[in-house]
C-alpha cells in the first residue's frame, strides 16, 4: 500500500482503511487521496446546507479539521471514514448557519404555524409524497428551489433531509453522523418532510413564481 501511494499508481484500488492508516503514518499522498475521493461529496453536503457562496471555503475547512484530528480517528469499518467526514461537515455547516443567522438576524416562519396563501390557510397534514425533497430534486428546474427551502428550515430538519433524502444515506449511518438514535432520525424526517411539503406548496402558489 505504501508503495502504491508513493508511486501514485492504482490509488483507486486502495481502500479507505488503508488510506487512513497511511495518513496516520504521515504519508501525505494518503490524505490527499482521501480529499480527492470525498471532496465532491463533502462539497455537495455543505452546498445543500449553506448555499454556494461559502461552500468551497467550508469544504476546505472540513478537510483541515479532519487532518488535525486524524491521529485520534479510530477506523471501525469501511463506512466509518465517510461517517466521520460527514459528521465534521455537518458540524461545520451548523456553525456556519448559526453565524449566518446572527449576521442576518432573520428567522423563517414557525414550522408549526399555518401557511397563508391566496386560497387561505394550509394546515399541517399528511404530506403529498410527490412533494418530498428526493422527488422534487429529480427535476432540474426545481432543484435549487428544494435547496432554498431546506436552507430555511431549522438545522435538525436540514440534517435529515440532506442526509437521507438527498444523499441517500441509511437511517443507521445518519444517526451516527448526527449523533442521535435511529428513532430520532425517523421522527425528525417525518416532521421535516411534512414541513417541506407545506413550504413547497406555498412557494408553488406564490404569484411571484
Amino acid at each position: 500500500m505504501a508503495a502504491a501511494l508513493s508511486a501514485g499508481h492504482g490509488l483507486e484500488l486502495v481502500s479507505d482503511s488503508e488510506l487512513v492508516l497511511g495518513a496516520q503514518q504521515g504519508l501525505e499522498r494518503a490524505f490527499s487521496t482521501i480529499v480527492d475521493r470525498y471532496h465532491a461529496r463533502i462539497y455537495g453536503l455543505v452546498y445543500r446546507m449553506c448555499g454556494p457562496k461559502e461552500a468551497e471555503d467550508l469544504t476546505q475547512d472540513v478537510f483541515l479539521r479532519a487532518l488535525s484530528r486524524l491521529h485520534n480517528f479510530e477506523l471501525r469499518n469501511e463506512a466509518s471514514l465517510r461517517t466521520w467526514l460527514y459528521r465534521i461537515a455537518m458540524n461545520v455547516s451548523i456553525n456556519e448557519l448559526r453565524r449566518m443567522k446572527r449576521r442576518r438576524q432573520l428567522e423563517g416562519p414557525s414550522l408549526d404555524a399555518v401557511v397563508q396563501t391566496q386560497e387561505g390557510e394550509i394546515q399541517r397534514g399528511v404530506p403529498d409524497l410527490s412533494l418530498m425533497p428526493h422527488k422534487i430534486a429529480e427535476r432540474e428546474e426545481t432543484r435549487e428551489l428544494v435547496h432554498a427551502i431546506i436552507r430555511q428550515m431549522p438545522p435538525k430538519y436540514q440534517q435529515v433531509l440532506v442526509l437521507v433524502d438527498l444523499e441517500g444515506m441509511e437511517y443507521e449511518e445518519t444517526a451516527a453522523v448526527i449523533g442521535c438514535r435511529v428513532g430520532t432520525v425517523k421522527s425528525r424526517l417525518s416532521r421535516a418532510r411534512e414541513a417541506f411539503a407545506i413550504k413547497l406548496k406555498a412557494c408553488m402558489k406564490s404569484p411571484n413564481r
